[in-house]
């Protein structure tokens, strides 16, 4: 397939490179690019390109990454946006070591502030829970000093997204310093991902404030 005649082609897309697309699947970012142009798929949704795809790519993930990148060129990507529905990342960076950082994020005053008082269950891996305010989930992943990777859902969702809350204590040996992140996946709206941000903005700030009422005895 001729490729457009383009001053300078596109090395990058969705985070994938020309390079590695051509080795895995044939094409780099340009053929694959005038290819769905072919095939009109400006007025295709997500789905529907990757639907299109099928044929032509064996890999489902590559067909993702084709369709995020073509509606990334194309100016169809809202911020946030990725295959299965929008995500956000947020952290903050805490004056206390990585193994205090996480005993008040896993202690019952810090579970209590991020994720909410229980009603059910119990913050343990493969364990299903819920909470005072009707959020619930279920624990996939619960590694010890270093993070929760959990199904989370409102009340007033229809489905579950991905919540992994992560604790990273600084390279620096001298430092007494670690980063608490939030990253919230599979949110179905850009208007979730904006109130998802200012939320869990919130709970940072929240946590801020405990912490910096322990510190002084850390």
């Amino acid at each position: 397939m001729a490729k457009r005649d383009t001053l300078f082609q596109i090395e990058e897309l969705a985070k994938l490179s020309a390079k590695t697309l051509r080795d895995k699947t044939g094409k780099d970012w340009d053929e694959w690019i005038l290819w769905l142009d072919m095939r009109e798929s400006e007025e295709s949704t997500h789905k529907e390109i990757v639907a299109s795809l099928a044929d032509d790519v064996e890999s489902a993930w590559y067909r993702q990454k084709i369709a995020l990148g073509y509606r990334e060129v194309k100016g169809l990507r809202e911020p946030g946006e990725v295959g299965s529905g929008y995500e956000i990342g947020v952290t903050k960076t805490f004056p206390i070591p990585l193994r205090k950082a996480w005993e008040v994020m896993s202690s019952e005053e810090g579970l209590s502030i991020w994720l909410g008082d229980l009603t059910k269950g119990r913050i343990s891996q493969g364990v299903s829970f819920k909470t005072k305010h009707g959020i619930s989930g279920t624990v996939n992943v619960l590694e010890a000093n270093s993070h929760f990777r959990m199904a989370w859902k409102p009340a007033n969702w229809r489905n579950s997204s991905t919540l992994q809350v992560r604790v990273i204590g600084s390279k620096a040996k001298s430092s007494n310093k670690s980063v608490i992140s939030f990253h919230h996946e599979q949110l179905p709206r850009a208007a979730d991902r904006a109130a998802m941000k200012k939320y869990w903005e919130e709970k940072l700030s929240q946590l801020a404030e405990i912490i910096k009422g322990k510190s002084g005895s850390l």
